[in-house]
């Protein structure tokens, strides 16, 4: 599940569907303008995932719901797999897609 969050998260900055991502995070950190400019400004062309990522993965100790930091992977067009990456929390919500917050994008 943590997997298809973070992949349907970048499908979403792939397909630059930004104020759609700030929906589906709840606009509780960054909104779909500073999710643009983030974008923006790196100044690279994101593609596709390939077909297996890694992500690192954290979970939150004593987090109620159960909740987990992760760090998802950027693939450009000009470098593969970039320096930018994308932070987020993923919080068991018993949903299908669990809930998911944007915390930030930065190079690492």
């Amino acid at each position: 599940m943590i997997e298809e969050a973070a992949k349907y998260v970048y499908s979403l900055l792939l397909e630059l569907k930004y104020k759609d991502l700030e929906e589906f995070t709840g606009s509780k950190r960054l909104t779909a303008d500073e999710i643009k400019y983030c974008i923006e400004d790196y100044g690279y062309h994101l593609v596709q995932y390939p077909d297996e990522i890694k992500l690192d993965v954290i979970k939150v100790t004593g987090s109620n719901p159960t909740e987990w930091s992760v760090i998802a992977p950027v693939y450009t067009v000009e470098e593969g797999l970039s320096d930018l990456s994308i932070e987020l929390s993923v919080i068991d919500n018993g949903e299908k897609i669990f809930r998911v917050e944007l915390d930030n994008i930065r190079v690492r």
